[in-house]
């Protein structure tokens, strides 16, 4: 049995609301016709988002700046974040870095060789045979596959211990000369964060119950590469984000959950909890659409959607902690889902014991 230890989340220094950010948006669009800028200001206004956090203050985002000086400030700032995060996490779960026998890294806003891990495993006195699994080019789903792949590790390891660290930093990636709609909506849903989650293959005495891993799975929907993602150009990572992506979701989500849930002898009705990465309003008004027909709805995923944004992979990871945050009973079930570039849904099925 693979146990969900505890969920770490970190948001970095700089924080904005919507009116905050406004002024930047203004200047940035400045140069386009009044019918585009009305429009993508009611896109920034519609993304219904509190309030988001950035590694770096507005007046750096909305500079003009090289695609190696952007890369540059991730590098910079992922370091010490991501050590400050995991040495936090690895406290508040009661374990000591020399247990840990495999360190899963998720990110895909910036590059990085050595990756961070290589830093973490000098910088926290991690043992220097530790399992080191970064992970990039899963997108948004990369969160649900870390915990998939530490699952899939830790069965062949009794008594292991994993840590999935998510970091990803999307406001770094703006593009300021991309007068795409993919950009402009990038913009008003992505955000930055951390979470860093530690799994255990050992049943402990912990103070309430802990989601163990019941099943999970990963799918990949055929012809779908092109609706989602980053393309590599000059100035940094440009955003690919089509129109069709809510529709494509609400196609297939219930073809991707229900023969999941069905295998493991889940009806949606007898689950607790739908755990979804929101990706956008659009895109969470299109789950809880479907999930509607079942009595159904994904209040976790749309809470943090609104409060912190896309986060990219960590985001899953923000809406499950915020249920393990909760005192549930023995026996309570999550279904998790994110969705990514491929297009790819990795899922599982989580029950409190």
């Amino acid at each position: 049995m693979i146990f969900l230890r505890d969920i770490t989340t970190l948001l970095p220094p700089h924080r904005f609301s919507f009116e905050e950010s406004k002024p930047y948006y203004e200047t940035w669009l400045s140069s386009r016709t009044p019918s585009y800028k009305a429009k993508a200001l009611d896109i920034f206004k519609n993304a219904a988002i509190e309030q988001r956090h950035s590694i770096t203050t507005g007046d750096v985002l909305f500079s003009p700046r090289t695609f190696e000086a952007s890369n540059d400030l991730y590098r910079e700032k992922a370091v010490p974040l991501c050590a400050q995060l995991l040495e936090k996490a690895l406290a508040k779960a009661g374990v000591s870095p020399k247990e840990v026998d495999y360190l899963i890294t998720t990110s895909c806003t910036g590059f990085m060789i050595p990756s961070v891990d290589a830093y973490l495993i000098n910088l926290l006195g991690l043992r220097n045979d530790v399992v080191r699994i970064p992970i990039t080019e899963i997108g948004c789903a990369a969160g649900a596959a870390g915990l998939i792949y530490a699952d899939s590790l830790l069965k062949g390891r009794p008594n292991g211990c994993a840590v999935v660290l998510s970091f990803e930093f999307p406001s770094n990636t703006i593009q300021l000369d991309n007068w795409s709609w993919d950009n402009v909506v990038g913009t008003a849903l992505f955000a930055d964060g951390l979470a860093c989650a530690v799994l255990q293959s050992r049943e402990s005495l912990y103070e309430q119950p802990r989601p163990m891993i019941v099943a999970a799975q990963m799918i990949q929907v055929p012809d779908t590469t092109h609706i989602l993602g980053y393309n590599i150009t000059n100035s940094g990572l440009a955003m690919t984000l089509d129109k069709t992506l809510p529709k494509v979701i609400e196609a297939h989500f219930e073809n991707i959950m229900l023969p999941f849930l069905s295998d493991n002898g889940y009806t949606p009705e007898q689950v607790d909890h739908f755990l979804v990465h929101p990706g956008g309003i659009k895109i969470i008004n299109a789950v809880e659409a479907v999930l509607a027909k079942y009595g159904k709805k994904a209040p976790e995923s749309r809470k943090i959607m609104t409060l912190h944004g896309n986060m990219s992979s960590a985001t899953i990871l923000f809406i499950v902690e915020s249920v393990m945050c909760q005192p549930l009973p023995k026996g309570h079930t999550a279904y998790v889902l994110s969705f990514g570039p491929g297009f790819s849904a990795d899922q599982l099925l989580l029950k409190w014991n």
